[in-house]
């Protein structure tokens, strides 16, 4: 029995066809890795450098409370915004339930977050002092986007999201382990790391891209 399905017929190059389409359309509607992996990393280095020094050196701090601290909400403040600004242009036109879950993933980052800080503030009224409120601090911050990050690496079956979550718990705790404020560097370092993952996103994706589960969502 003859087999008449011709190269554009054939269902199982259709079925490529469409997939390579949709991945394309994904690429081209999804944010630059590089571009947002350079701003957060980026903003954590200045933000955590700055602070460090207001702390050290011990005898005179090189800057003054106020302003290290000022530099670093600005930066990831201006982070927020930037990579807020990039997201919603290149989704733009775009609905479904993709949208959803994204906007409530976006949201559970900023609600844990606030929790994490509000907790801080009030360990601090009790009495927490400043070198362990930094502690704390790194700490928590570190927890929260990690874990978050490599859930959301299932929920999106995004590889390089796992490294990025798995980075930052890592350097959540290498913080621990490090006396404040000194902890702070930790940090920084954090912020290079995800400058260098961004660049291999965007020089070397297969060392960093793709999926956790093969052949679909992890959740189907």
């Amino acid at each position: 029995m003859s087999n008449d399905n011709t190269p554009e017929t054939d269902p199982a190059r259709i079925l490529d066809g469409i997939e390579a389409n949709a991945r394309q359309t994904r690429q081209a509607m999804s944010p630059n890795q590089l571009l947002l992996f350079s701003l957060w990393g980026g903003a954590w280095v200045i933000a955590f450098i700055a602070v460090f020094l207001t702390f050290a050196p011990v005898a005179a701090p090189l800057l003054p409370r106020f302003l290290g601290v000022g530099i670093g909400v600005f930066a990831f403040v201006l982070a927020i915004v930037l990579s807020a600004v990039h997201s919603a242009k290149r989704g733009s036109g775009t609905k479904g339930p993709s949208m959803v879950e994204g906007a409530i993933y976006g949201n559970t980052f900023t609600l844990g977050i606030i929790f994490a800080g509000l907790l801080g503030w009030r360990l601090h009224a009790a009495g927490l002092e400043s070198m362990g409120l930094l502690t704390f601090a790194l700490g928590a911050l570190c927890l929260v986007v990690g874990v978050l990050v490599i859930a959301g690496s299932l929920i999106f079956n995004d590889r390089t999201q796992l490294i990025f979550g798995a980075w930052i718990l890592v350097i959540g705790m290498l913080s621990l382990a490090v006396p404040a404020p000194y902890n702070l560097l930790a940090g920084a370092v954090g912020g290079l790391g995800l400058i260098v993952l961004g660049l291999l996103h965007g020089l070397k994706p297969a060392l960093v891209a793709g999926e956790v589960v093969e052949g679909g969502h992890a959740r189907a």
